[in-house]
């Protein structure tokens, strides 16, 4: 090889490795771009999950408040069901006391109750 074809070659391996430098610069660039975006997706599902959380945490609250309710009234339902009886009446049957003591019985009681109708899937 003579001293021309040398450097032409030398030129030709110099611009590959310029080329290749700009393809890789290019990646790296595309990669932290796609990297962006998936943690950018990532963050507002993570945020979404956070809300549904929030908003079962609350509903659980308003049910435990309905609960309460639902003991109350049946309480005293059943003390006027006792009088009106001893009174000489026959009054309807009232609904079923809650099951369990904790909020937990009774919602793992209605949902049991509820899957076994078809009103929840499993």
């Amino acid at each position: 090889m003579n001293g021309q074809s040398i450097e032409r070659l030398m030129d030709v391996v110099l611009q590959m490795k310029i080329n290749l430098s700009h393809i890789n610069d290019t990646l790296h660039q595309q990669s932290f771009e796609i990297r962006q975006q998936v943690d950018a997706v990532f963050e507002e599902e993570r945020q979404s999950l956070e809300r549904c959380l929030g908003v079962i945490d609350e509903k659980l609250k308003e049910c435990a408040g309905y609960v309460n309710d639902y003991q109350h009234l049946h309480t005293t339902l059943t003390g006027m069901r006792a009088k009106l009886i001893q009174l000489g009446a026959e009054p309807s049957a009232i609904p079923a006391a809650l099951p369990g003591e904790s909020i937990e019985d009774v919602i793992l009681w209605r949902v049991r109750e509820l899957k076994s109708a078809g009103k929840l899937a499993a």
